[in-house]
């Protein structure tokens, strides 16, 4: 009889506990709510008749897609004191429970791998997995277009074209760009119903002077003639060909001045890219206004690689699908940056305490119907840990993970192997890390039979 009324009191703390977070979620959520609004990044101002929406999946799928969300829209400099911290949080979390629950020391470790596990095998398939972003939606007479994007066929992306054609649909773009770097053979692979109409050819070409520059165009070009030149030479022979060329991350290089690419004959500068979104605040007004002063056009751009889906921006420019491309992006005047992203604190304070900077930032901007969908997954993962069929999903988990990830070294392998003269990175990193990735978790498996668990 004790020990019924034990486990009762121990259930009753387990349901208090949870309904005391429900509530925290919900409390901080109209305490800190204060979505954020679509602006121009040109001129700072909101853009009202500009929305966003997001994709169905998002509702099923909450926990996942909020995390995608966050971990895709940071700043590159970020991801090693993130990483870093939610490393330490999990581990910590973990190890105070093993000791409130007397777990031994066999026992603890274990815990303590398999939840990192969980925690690098989340961020691998937010990395890799299509998961759609959100879609910018535009009044009538407006064109969103990316003008830098890449597929498999670059050293460095792990997507082939049917995917990077997807993905851009998804989030609202009408035409792209493809720009392999240092070669033209990707733009070949899209199907001929979508060449110039959604997709136009382009490339990212390496410069003798150590710096990169998109070259854009309406019809099909030889990368090859374009190699082993200086910036300043690619820009007048691109021109000679009637290509717009654009000056990519220039905060990656800092090698020229915004004076000199004026000099050189640049056509348009990236102000806001998705790889590499360190730019300081101060050197990117000065970029805008020297563009706007200097009548050069500017660009927000996915640079996408099929390292996670998500894009947070779009230039968008007046126009129609039907008419001539270039001729519209080259209308400065026409053109807007528009940008969904609220300003995140760089403070060492925040990335100390980054899961709950996250948790503080995700609560801020969710709409209530999705709140309710986390809410609901809360409650479900909350059963599942109290069921007595939980002990074989902490059992078997690490084989179907295990499995899923040596299927998946096997589908990158399908999808490179006809394109191993570009591509690069697929076999030197995805597909090993992928292949120790199902090693781990067989590992972990084999682990938790000896550890009783």
């Amino acid at each position: 009889m004790i020990k019924l009324e034990t486990v009762k009191i121990k259930h009753l703390k387990s349901v208090n506990l949870l309904l005391g977070f429900l509530i925290l979620i919900v409390g901080s959520s109209i305490v800190f709510h204060s979505t954020a609004s679509l602006y121009d990044l040109i001129t700072g101002l909101q853009v009202s008749d500009f929305s966003i929406t997001w994709p169905r999946i998002r509702f099923f799928i909450e926990p996942l897609y909020s995390f995608a969300f966050y971990a895709l829209t940071l700043d590159k400099s970020f991801y090693k004191p993130v990483l870093i911290s939610w490393t330490v949080w999990v581990l910590s979390a973990t190890l105070i429970c093993c000791l409130l629950n007397k777990r031994n020391v066999r026992q603890t470790i274990n815990n303590l791998f398999y939840l990192l596990m969980i925690l690098f095998t989340i961020f691998s398939v937010v990395a890799l997995v299509p998961i759609p972003g959100p879609k910018l939606e535009k009044p009538e007479g407006y064109i969103a277009v990316d003008t830098h994007s890449h597929t498999l066929r670059s050293h460095d992306n792990v997507a082939p074209a049917y995917i990077s054609l997807k993905a851009h649909l998804w989030q609202g773009f009408d035409v792209f760009f493809n720009t392999e770097h240092n070669h033209t053979k990707g733009f070949a692979v899209f199907s001929e119903n979508i060449k110039y109409k959604t997709v136009y050819p382009g490339m990212q070409i390496q410069t003798t002077d150590e710096v990169s520059v998109v070259l854009l165009s309406l019809k099909e070009f030889d990368g090859k003639d374009y190699e082993d030149m200086t910036l300043a030479d690619i820009i007048k022979k691109a021109h000679e060909n009637k290509m717009f060329v654009i000056m990519p991350h220039w905060w990656k290089w800092r090698r020229h001045t915004f004076a000199n690419l004026r000099d050189f004959g640049i056509d348009g500068f990236e102000i806001y890219n998705c790889g590499y979104r360190n730019f300081d605040k101060v050197e990117q007004k000065a970029m805008i206004n020297f563009a706007k002063e200097n009548n050069i056009a500017m660009f927000g751009v996915t640079d996408w690689h099929g390292w996670g889906y998500m894009s947070d921006v779009w230039t968008v420019v007046k126009g129609r699908i039907s008419e001539n491309i270039e001729g519209q992006i080259a209308k400065k005047s026409n053109t807007k940056v528009i940008l969904y992203r609220q300003e995140q604190s760089r403070s060492i304070t925040r990335f100390i305490f980054e899961p709950f900077s996250a948790f503080y930032y995700y609560v801020k901007n969710v709409n209530f119907k999705y709140l309710i969908s986390f809410m609901l997954w809360i409650i479900l993962v909350f059963l599942i840990l109290k069921s007595s069929f939980f002990k074989y999903i902490k059992k078997y988990l690490p084989v179907v993970m295990s499995a899923i990830f040596a299927a998946s070294a096997v589908y990158f392998y399908a999808i490179v192997r006809t394109v191993l003269d570009t591509n690069t990175i697929v076999m030197k990193s995805i597909a090993p890390s992928l292949i120790g990735f199902c090693l781990l978790w067989l590992i972990l498996w084999r682990s938790n039979d000896k550890s009783g668990l």
